[in-house]
């Protein structure tokens, strides 16, 4: 059976897309447009969004966790979002390891779209309300 997505969690979601859609255009008028072409300007924006990628799934599994945790006894669920922590925190580590390792983008620009879980976290009352409009 397929459950329907949260609102606040495809908020949040909309959030990170467009606060790294937000990245990627400043990154555009910083660095101009005549290395829009080179080796340098691909591999910034493929650890960007890998790292938006990571930040997608860290959300997704963040509101899961919650969600199962308030079904569960207080200090059961102490322990269960602990582990789920340092679940999400070894997955950016390992993903980060992996786009070093495997050259798949820069590890810096990685970061700034792990980030991006942030920015979304304070872009989503902006969204709710922006995709209210739609939704009505």
């Amino acid at each position: 059976m397929k459950k329907k997505i949260n609102e606040t969690l495809l908020e949040l979601i909309c959030g990170i897309l467009a606060s790294g859609a937000g990245i990627e255009v400043i990154d555009l008028i910083v660095t101009g447009v005549y290395v829009q072409f080179s080796g340098l300007r691909f591999r910034f924006a493929m650890g960007l969004w890998i790292g938006i990628l990571v930040a997608i799934g860290l959300a997704s599994h963040m509101y899961r966790s919650i969600d199962r945790a308030l079904d569960m006894q207080p200090k059961d669920a102490e322990g269960y979002m602990r582990r789920a922590y340092l679940l999400r925190t070894v997955i950016i580590l390992l993903a980060a390891a992996a786009v070093h390792y495997l050259k798949l983008g820069y590890v810096m620009a990685y970061f700034v779209g792990v980030l991006c879980l942030k920015f979304g976290a304070f872009l989503q009352p902006l969204m709710h309300k922006f995709l209210g409009k739609f939704g009505k």
